[in-house]
């Protein structure tokens, strides 16, 4: 059920991201893969089910490379597939490490920070090696409430935010507290900061 619950991550960031662009789903994004890491003691387990998950939308969203190293670098049609798992599977694993660590962090009565927090730093440091591609924030481009906070912040900013609500529906799954909740009510003050300029 977990490694369902994290090709359920895969499916939901493939849908969010472009060539689908339903940016809608990316607070709840993260929500299938949570819950399989708060389900799971096994960290080995954890880290597996993460790992999947990662592997599984590298694969939905850059599918073209596989055209480019088939076509453009001529390793043929087996040769493109085999280099383009190898590059998923080798991409994937900082959702394994991410879902390794964040089985802890969802116990936390202070989990909504926390965890976004955790998504934000493993995204920065293991996300970044080679090429950052799987950034919740850039599913918020054409949102302009969480946009505003792109100047000050950058893309994780909006991706810290993407990951708070995706772990208040967690939270709300497990049939957590509400008042673990109250973390969410900083998210209505970022109307408060300035627009974007029209481009």
């Amino acid at each position: 059920m977990n490694f369902l619950l994290a090709l359920f991550t895969s499916l939901l960031l493939t849908l969010s991201l472009p060539r689908f662009d339903w940016a809608w789903l990316i607070p709840a994004a993260l929500t299938p893969l949570l819950l399989a890491s708060a389900r799971e003691p096994r960290p080995a387990w954890r880290f597996l089910a993460g790992w999947l998950a990662g592997a599984g939308i590298l694969f939905g969203v850059t599918d073209w490379i596989r055209f480019v190293v088939s076509f453009h670098g001529g390793l043929g049609t087996l040769g493109g597939w085999a280099v383009f798992l190898l590059f998923c599977f080798a991409k994937g694993f900082y959702f394994g490490v991410f879902a390794l660590l964040a089985g802890p962090v969802v116990r936390l009565w202070w989990a909504i920070p926390a965890v976004a927090a955790l998504w934000v730093g493993v995204d920065i440091t293991f996300g970044s090696l080679l090429f950052q591609w799987v950034t919740l924030g850039n599913a918020g481009t054409d949102m302009s409430v969480p946009m505003r906070l792109a100047p000050l912040t950058g893309v994780h900013g909006l991706s810290f935010v993407f990951a708070m609500m995706a772990t208040a529906l967690t939270l709300v799954l497990l049939r957590r507290p509400r008042w673990q909740l109250s973390w969410l009510l900083l998210l209505p003050l970022l109307i408060l900061l300035p627009p974007l300029p029209v481009p």
